[in-house]
């Protein structure tokens, strides 16, 4: 992923990941999350996790003028 539209649909997997996570953690603490449903909610957090991997790729190879990660709590200074 690369660019403002990559980063946007990024943006909303993200958002998707946030409310997936939320409905799963009700699913697991109400007895109802099947192992299928956590098989499934697995793969699409695998697949979420290498998205976030790739566009940090893509960060570090090229930086936006006057930003760093530190400002968003990240280690660069």
């Amino acid at each position: 992923m690369s660019g403002p539209s990559a980063a946007a649909g990024l943006a909303e997997l993200l958002m998707r990941g946030v409310w997936l996570v939320e409905q799963t953690a009700y699913e697991v603490g109400g007895r109802r999350a099947t192992a299928g449903r956590c098989r499934d909610v697995a793969e699409a957090l695998d697949e979420l996790s290498a998205a976030l991997r790739e566009h940090a790729e893509t960060r570090e190879t090229a930086p936006v003028p006057g930003e760093n990660s530190a400002s968003y709590g990240g280690t660069d200074a």
